[in-house]
């Protein structure tokens, strides 16, 4: 792969120090991550010795992989030791939390980092109630318990409603669960996060070990980063880190939940007197008035992005006006705009219309417990190939409907055991081969599960279905937890083809904008950033090579897109 300098690129690929790149859409900022990291890997081992390197950050694996490969298309030689290729969270769990946590005197000397604590939820460590007499999981199930940076709790990044729980009881709730999790080493990502900045902020000296083992750091998709992020950065720039880069756009940050904050990304940005400041402002993938589209959502006063790369067309934007009971019409229109045989693709905000096209599951599982989704990933694994993967699930389920303890690290302990049973693990095999399809109704597949479970394990086993699941009992669980869609286009949500190029998109609208709907009601020049539902249009927008479609209700009129939208669109 051959890499262009360009007058745009060019002070970037240049300049070291303390750097933020504010790089437009399409403007092949990953590419020039790429062809840097081929320079700077030299440039470290001159500078430093063979046991120092570069360590390239991103918030995503998808992220992460798309660099590496691009450097290793550049260069013709893998990323290795000294050097790291890595997740923001990866890189502070691997080298902060995890070897240095024992330095907080806990029980667990090293924890185990986990996606997710769900954990808890089954567990009980003593009677807290909310005020009506019920117990306090009920109203806050301890896995969404948060430490937060001040040293309080909250609960899913909330404070608890004192209508609900008197704040006394919770602080007693929250700390009882949380000191239980940490004395035992059981952390999730945002936990471990917590404890890397304190562990830096109280042991500088680990600060600095950091910086002369990576004296160049590189943040990709840093408008994601969250505020506890960014401190633990900040420690490492007063520990002596010279060369420091943030690389991102803050149009395109769509992780709010995870507490992304793309405004501190531009007060670094406008801190001219510590960062030197950059902007990619050519865009290599989209037309100019698809360009001209998703520009709307920047500030005014930004600069304005130019489409560099010549383009066949440039078509205005189409709009296609639909109702929700006719969407084979709407299928219809665009497939009559777009280039068979080319890569279009139907972009949608999440479950709404994904359940319209028929394109979702069901948000809940309708089994009181987990054992059944246990087997049915299992069985999933083991039909494509992932023997190992559905091995391991099974073993938990051995574990589970076998293990009378209900403690977590036990049950954790008793899954590792097993793991050099070779007779258990042949068994398992034996066991997924016979297990009953999931092309079944949930009522047959219940029961025929449950017997071929007490066959195999002499075991009886509940895999009854909650209250409100009883009303899948007839429909096909294939269909339900997996549904097939007939479609000419893939569809997805905007979350998921962040950093990806069509050759078209249609954006699907609400007719209003409440709770997570975006409507055409969105489409509003900001002030300052766009809010998240702005800048999801924003990325939605701009994955598109040639051809941009809007679909809208038909309960708005022309006149109405086009106050909103502007004069250069087309209706289909």
């Amino acid at each position: 792969m051959i890499f262009e300098i360009t007058d745009d690129n060019r002070p970037y690929l240049e300049a070291r120090g303390r750097i933020i790149l504010n790089a437009c859409p399409g403007s092949g900022k990953t590419s020039a991550i790429a062809y840097k990291l081929t320079k700077l890997t030299e440039e470290c081992i001159r500078a430093h010795d063979n046991y120092s390197g570069v360590a390239c950050l991103s918030f995503t694996n998808v992220a992460k992989e798309e660099i590496l490969n691009k450097f290793e298309n550049i260069s013709n030689r893998r990323l290795t030791y000294p050097h790291l290729n890595s997740t923001i969270d990866s890189f502070i769990n691997q080298y902060i939390t995890l070897p240095f946590y024992y330095l907080f005197n806990v029980s667990s000397r090293r924890p185990t980092i986990l996606n997710t604590v769900n954990f808890l939820d089954n567990m009980h460590l003593g009677w807290f109630k909310n005020k009506k007499g019920q117990p306090l999981s009920v109203s806050y199930p301890p896995s969404k318990l948060k430490l937060e940076f001040d040293g309080t709790i909250s609960w899913n990044g909330s404070r608890p409603n004192s209508s609900i729980v008197d704040p006394t009881e919770f602080t007693k709730y929250s700390r009882k669960f949380k000191e239980w999790q940490f004395d035992n080493g059981y952390l999730n990502n945002d936990d471990s996060t917590y404890f890397a900045y304190k562990l830096l902020e109280k042991f500088p000296q680990i600060a600095k070990s950091l910086v002369m083992r990576f004296p160049y750091i590189i943040v990709d998709e840093a408008q994601d980063t969250s505020a506890l992020q960014y401190k633990i950065f900040d420690k490492l720039l007063e520990a002596g880190l010279k060369n420091f880069e943030l690389v991102g756009d803050p149009y395109q940050s769509l992780y709010e939940f995870r507490e992304a904050q793309p405004k501190l990304f531009m007060s670094r940005f406008e801190d001219s007197l510590n960062w030197q400041a950059l902007r990619f402002n050519n865009c290599r993938r989209s037309s100019q008035k698809i360009i001209n589209a998703y520009s709307l959502f920047r500030n005014s006063k930004e600069s304005l992005v130019i489409a560099s790369e010549h383009h066949e067309t440039n078509h205005n934007i189409k709009v296609i006006r639909y109702e929700d009971n006719n969407l084979s019409t709407l299928i219809e229109k665009y497939s009559s705009i777009v280039k068979e045989g080319k890569e279009n693709y139907i972009l949608v905000r999440g479950s709404t219309h994904l359940e319209l096209f028929g394109a979702k599951a069901i948000s809940e599982a309708p089994w009181k417990n987990g054992l059944s989704k246990m087997l049915i990933d299992a069985q999933l694994n083991f039909k494509a190939g992932k023997t190992k993967i559905c091995i391991d699930i099974l073993r938990k389920f051995f574990v589970e409907i076998t293990n009378e303890a209900t403690d977590h690290k036990a049950k954790n302990d008793e899954v590792n055991r097993l793991k050099e049973n070779i007779d258990l693990n042949i068994f398992f095999f034996d066991f997924i081969s016979g297990l009953p399809s999931i092309d079944d109704t949930i009522a047959d597949w219940t029961i025929n599960c449950t017997e071929y479970i007490k066959t195999k394990f002499d075991r009886d086993v509940d895999l009854e279905l909650k209250q409100k699941g009883k009303k899948y009992l007839s429909q096909n669980l294939q269909d339900l937890l997996y549904p097939s869609v007939d479609l000419p286009y893939p569809i997805s949500t905007i979350h998921k083809v962040k950093g990806m190029t069509f050759d078209s998109i249609m954006i699907i609208l609400s007719k209003d904008s409440k709770g997570a709907n975006f409507s055409l009601q969105d489409f509003t020049k900001p002030k300052h950033l766009p809010n998240e539902k702005q800048r999801m249009l924003y990325v939605a927008l701009s994955r598109p090579r040639n051809l941009a479609c809007i679909a809208i209700p038909s309960s708005f009129t022309e006149e109405q897109i086009r106050a909103h939208l502007g004069l250069d669109i087309e209706f289909i």
